[in-house]
């Protein structure tokens, strides 16, 4: 017990809960996401009809469409903890996703600095923080602690402890269940078979596999492969990724673009993080570990064809810095008296601090969407009034209308819209192409809810067909001029 307060009381335990706990009061915030309301309420669906769809249930102009619902896992928890427990428990929901992804990225770094608990803390919360805007309460952050935890495993088994592959099988069945970018996982494990066959360049230095590792790996990941397909929608759950080729997402849906470094997050955040890491690595007269280069490398070239794939390279950098700085603040592991003395201080302050912001998260779940980011007050209206069918909604708002249980004509799950054309059809109306006048009449549309000040709705006004019957601070909604219904707007 001595022994646990001295290390309780340590530098490195004073950085990891200064920055999980700073965190936890980051996500505080209501939540924003434009899919996130439809992943709550797709785990609310499963709830209540005690299956897994695998047809669209909640857009109207695709209603019974293929859907693959590879995320439904998450969702379940999501909605189950939610329903019971309300915004304090999905809160604790995230945050425990992130505190064991920082935990697990402390436990690769310290095994590869050779126990360096310093530096190693340092690494595992910047692993997290260059890619902190895509941490929002949406699957794919099972997918990121995943990619941590295969990185520590991969790790286990290049200082021979071969039984934590008995892991992979029932990690990929949750991981498969849970987010479409499993075959990562799967993806590891044979990189790791196949660097190791990679011998030394230069400064780049191969690493050497203990002996029978690789038929271990290969097994592995065969297994893994196998138990993964226990899932509603089969080989779907693996080759979902393959929409990453479809031109009509990918230049149309924001986290599919390449990087915009002269946005804020970009330029003060990732550039810099960036920027640090390269130098580091360039200007250590040491030796680099050829694969720890390579994931890395290879993360980062995938980062800058789609964004999304930022916390990826953050935390493919945590263990190729540990190995590089392994030397660095040594000496702060061995504290004294009056050092630990200032390090439970300090601690005890922060803790105090984050216990006055707890109650920011009481409440229930409905009672934490952003109205800055849902079109909140429009959609009630809508329901007020009864304008709740055959919608021509904002594609970022679909999650939303999905939540408050009014069919959608387009949203997040992208994959519904793109076969059957709906997807290019509502580009052309959200662009005022020239075929958008045939589509309004095509679809009949009884309302539209747009963002204020946008083409679309311009146009419709223009028209003198569509009059705006409600005002918003980020939305308007609009109906046929034949529509009788009372004018309205926020405050």
């Amino acid at each position: 017990m001595r022994w646990n307060w001295k290390r309780l009381l340590s530098i490195e335990w004073l950085i990891m809960a200064v920055w999980i706990l700073g965190v936890a009061m980051y996500q505080m915030h209501a939540y924003n996401d434009p899919d996130t309301p439809w992943h709550y309420a797709t785990g609310l669906y499963i709830l209540a009809h005690h299956y897994v769809p695998t047809t669209d249930p909640f857009s109207w102009s695709s209603y019974g469409m293929p859907w693959v619902t590879q995320e439904w896992l998450f969702e379940l928890v999501f909605a189950w903890i939610g329903k019971h427990f309300g915004f304090p428990g999905t809160w604790l929901l995230q945050v425990a996703i992130m505190t064991a992804t920082v935990i697990i990225l402390y436990q690769l770094a310290v095994r590869v600095s050779k126990g360096n608990r310093v530096m190693a803390a340092i690494l595992a919360c910047a692993g997290q923080f260059a890619g902190i805007i895509f941490w929002t309460m949406r699957p794919q952050i099972v997918s990121y602690m995943m990619f941590a935890l295969f990185l520590l495993i991969l790790q286990y088994v290049r200082e021979g402890r071969f039984r934590v592959l008995y892991w992979v099988p029932l990690l990929m069945l949750l991981w498969a269940n849970s987010h479409g970018s499993s075959t990562i996982g799967i993806l590891l494990l044979l990189l790791e078979i196949l660097v190791s066959f990679i011998p030394t360049v230069g400064r780049f230095v191969r690493f050497i596999l203990p002996r029978g590792a690789r038929w271990r790996l290969l097994l592995a990941a065969v297994v893994g492969t196998a138990v993964g397909l226990i899932n509603p929608n089969g080989i779907k759950a693996y080759t979902y990724a393959l929409l990453s080729n479809d031109s009509q997402m990918t230049n149309n849906i924001m986290e599919w673009h390449s990087p915009d470094f002269h946005l804020e997050s970009f330029k003060y955040g990732v550039l810099p993080f960036l920027m640090v890491v390269f130098i580091i690595v360039l200007i250590r007269s040491r030796t680099l570990p050829m694969r720890d280069i390579l994931y890395f490398g290879g993360s980062f070239a995938v980062m800058l064809v789609y964004q999304r794939f930022l916390p990826y390279v953050a935390i493919a950098s945590v263990p190729l810095l540990a190995q590089v700085t392994s030397d660095w603040f040594r000496s702060l592991n061995r504290l004294t008296k009056w050092m630990r003395l200032t390090d439970g201080i300090l601690l005890l302050a922060w803790v105090v601090y984050f216990l006055t912001n707890v109650p920011n998260v009481a409440g229930p779940v409905k009672d934490h969407w952003s109205s800055g980011a849902y079109p909140v007050g429009a959609v009630n209206y809508m329901e007020s009034h009864h304008l709740t069918t055959r919608v021509l909604n904002k594609y970022d708002w679909g999650g939303y209308l999905i939540y408050r249980g009014i069919p959608t004509f387009v949203d997040g799950r992208t994959d519904v819209f793109l076969k059957n054309g709906i997807f290019m059809d509502y580009l052309a109306l959200q662009n005022v192409w020239w075929n958008a006048p045939d589509l309004l009449k095509k679809y009949h549309f009884q309302a539209v809810l747009f963002n204020s000040g946008s083409s679309l709705v311009t146009y419709l006004e223009g028209t003198g067909r569509w009059k705006v019957v409600y005002y918003g601070t980020n939305a308007d909604v609009l109906v046929p001029v034949t529509t009788k219904v009372g004018t309205g707007g926020s405050t």
